[in-house]
C-alpha cells in the first residue's frame, strides 16, 4: 500500500529535541572534544580582555570556530558563521542551542589580531605533545620539505619601492614607471606587503613558503616554518631542524630532502651535529666531452690547484658566489698547444676553468655518507611523506592559498593546518587499536602527559563500548 505524502506544517515548539543525542556517538568532532582542551585558551589569553564593558565570546568557542574553519576546509570566515546555524554537529561541538543565536564573523578576525601567534603555537605544540606520548613520532629521521602558498592578493598589487633603490634610479621610474622593469625584490603588494615573488618549478606567484619537518614513523609534521616566497630553502633548514628538535625533544640523525636544501653551508652544519644527510645536490655542468668533466680533474691540496688529464694546472685566480667558490683556470696559450684543446675548452678568449667550493670536504662527505640502496629509500619515503603531507593539507585544508594577510597570519593558518593533520593521524591510529589498548593508551596521553601543558579532564573512547 502506497503511503501518503507527508505535508510539513511548521510547529510552534518542539519538544524533547537534543542536540547530544542528535550527534551519533561515533562522530569525529566528539573523538576531537574529547581529546583535545580547548578551554586552554581562556587562561592563555586573560590578560587580553578588560574587567569592563560587554563581555566577549568565549574565547574557547572562538577557538573551535577557528579550528572548524580548517576543519571542515570552510572557505572564509563569514561562510563558517553562515552555514553554522545549519549544522547540528557544529552547534553542538560549539556548545551553542538550536535556538541561540551566533556570534557575527567579524568576533573571528578580532580575537585573532588579538592573541597573536603564541596561542596557536601552544595548540599545534599540544597536539604534537599527545603524538609523541601516543609513540607515533620516531624523531631520529625527518623529511624537509617546502611548499609555496598564494597570497591574498594580485600580482596587479604590486609596486616599485622607491626609497630602496638610487636617486638616479628613483628619479627615472617616477618620469616613466612603464619603461623600466624593477627587479623582483625591488616589488611590493600594497595589499599584502609582506608577501614576495617567489618561483619554483617555473611557476611564479606572489605569496609565501612553508617549510615543514615531517616525521618519517607516521608522517606527523613536527615543525613548520612560514617565510616570504623569495627565500630560498636552503637558508631554512637549520631553522627547521631546531624547532623540531625543539617541539620532539629528540635529537634528529638523519635529515631528508631535495637538492634545493644541498648547499655546501648545509653539509658543513649537519657534519657538526652529526646529522646524516640524505640531500643531493646541484653538480657542476659542463659543456665539454664526457671525458673531461669537473671529476676528471685531480686537486693537489698542497700546491692548491688542479691537475687536468693532460698532466697541466688549473691556479686560484679569484672568487665567486660571495666567496663561496673559488675559482680556477689554466693558462689560454697552454690550453691551445693540447691536444685535447677542443673537447675540453669551450670558451675561445680563456682557458679551461674549474669551480671549487670552499666547503668541497663536505659536500664529499655528503655525497658518500649513505649507500645507493638507502639513499633511494629514504628518497622514496620522502615523496609519500613530506609531499603527501602537502597534498592532503592542499586537498583537505585549504593549504595552497592564503586566507588571511600578513606572515604573522600565513603562520597562524600553517600551524592550524599542520596541527589538524596530526590531529586526523592520531585519532585514527587510536580507533585502529584494540578496544583495550586504546582506552588504556587515551588514559596515558590524556592523564599521564609529562609533555603537555594542560591535561584535558576528559577520556576518549574510540570505538570502545562504554563502561
Amino acid at each position: 500500500m502506497m503511503g501518503k505524502p507527508n505535508k510539513l506544517e511548521p510547529k510552534l515548539f518542539y519538544h524533547g529535541i537534543s542536540l547530544n543525542q542528535r550527534i551519533p556517538a561515533d562522530h569525529p568532532l566528539r573523538n576531537i572534544d574529547k581529546l583535545v582542551n580547548f578551554n586552554f585558551i581562556r587562561s592563555k589569553v586573560a590578560d587580553l580582555y578588560g574587567t569592563r564593558g560587554n563581555p566577549s565570546v568565549d574565547p574557547a568557542v572562538i577557538l573551535k570556530l577557528m579550528f572548524l574553519a580548517f576543519y571542515e576546509n570552510v572557505k572564509s570566515e563569514r561562510a563558517l558563521m553562515e552555514q553554522l546555524p545549519l549544522r547540528l554537529d557544529w552547534l553542538w561541538f560549539c556548545g551553542y542551542d538550536l535556538d541561540e543565536k551566533t556570534p557575527d564573523h567579524s568576533v573571528i578576525s578580532k580575537a585573532r589580531n588579538r592573541w597573536g601567534l603564541e596561542v596557536f603555537t601552544d595548540f599545534f605544540e599540544n597536539i604534537l605533545n599527545q603524538c609523541v606520548n601516543a609513540d607515533l613520532i620516531d624523531g631520529e629521521t625527518i623529511h624537509i620539505d617546502s611548499s609555496m602558498i598564494d597570497a591574498n592578493a594580485s600580482k596587479d598589487s604590486l609596486k616599485c619601492q622607491f626609497r630602496k633603490v638610487s636617486d638616479n634610479l628613483y628619479n627615472e621610474l617616477e618620469d616613466n614607471v612603464e619603461s623600466v622593469k624593477p627587479k623582483l625584490e625591488r616589488r611590493v603588494s600594497k595589499t599584502d606587503p609582506d608577501a614576495r615573488l617567489g618561483k619554483k618549478y617555473g611557476k611564479t606567484i606572489l605569496g609565501y613558503k612553508d617549510h615543514r619537518a615531517v616525521d618519517d614513523k607516521h608522517g606527523i609534521v613536527t615543525a613548520t616554518v612560514t617565510t616570504p616566497a623569495n627565500v630560498n630553502d636552503e637558508k631554512v633548514l637549520e631553522t627547521v631542524i631546531e624547532e623540531h628538535n625543539a617541539n620532539t625533544s629528540e635529537k634528529v640523525k638523519t635529515v631528508v630532502a631535495d637538492k634545493a636544501y644541498g648547499t655546501g653551508e648545509n653539509y658543513k652544519h649537519l657534519y657538526q651535529q652529526n646529522i646524516t644527510p640524505c640531500i643531493s645536490h646541484q653538480r657542476n655542468s659542463s659543456r665539454c666531452d664526457p671525458d673531461f668533466n669537473h671529476d676528471k680533474f685531480i686537486y693537489d691540496d698542497q700546491r692548491d690547484c688542479y691537475i687536468c688529464p693532460a698532466g697541466k694546472q688549473l691556479k686560484h685566480v679569484g672568487f665567486k658566489d660571495n666567496g663561496n667558490s673559488i675559482i680556477y683556470k689554466a693558462d689560454l696559450q697552454a690550453c691551445q698547444q693540447c691536444l685535447h684543446f677542443k673537447k675540453c675548452v669551450a670558451s675561445k678568449q680563456s682557458g679551461r676553468q674549474i669551480q671549487r667550493n670552499i666547503n668541497k670536504e663536505y659536500i664529499d662527505w655528503a655525497d658518500n655518507c649513505l649507500t645507493k640502496y638507502e639513499r633511494k629509500r629514504l628518497m622514496a619515503r620522502r615523496k609519500h611523506k613530506a609531499e603527501g603531507s602537502f597534498a592532503d593539507a592542499a586537498n583537505n585544508h585549504g593549504f595552497k592559498r592564503l586566507r588571511f594577510r600578513g606572515i604573522k597570519k600565513a603562520r597562524i593558518q600553517n600551524l592550524l593546518i599542520a596541527a589538524i593533520q596530526n590531529l586526523r593521524k592520531l585519532m585514527r591510529y587510536i580507533s585502529s587499536r584494540p578496544v583495550g589498548s586504546a582506552r588504556n593508551l587515551a588514559q596515558k596521553l590524556l592523564l599521564g602527559s609529562d609533555f603537555c601543558p594542560y591535561k584535558p579532564v576528559f577520556i576518549i573512547r574510540l570505538n570502545c563500548q562504554p563502561t
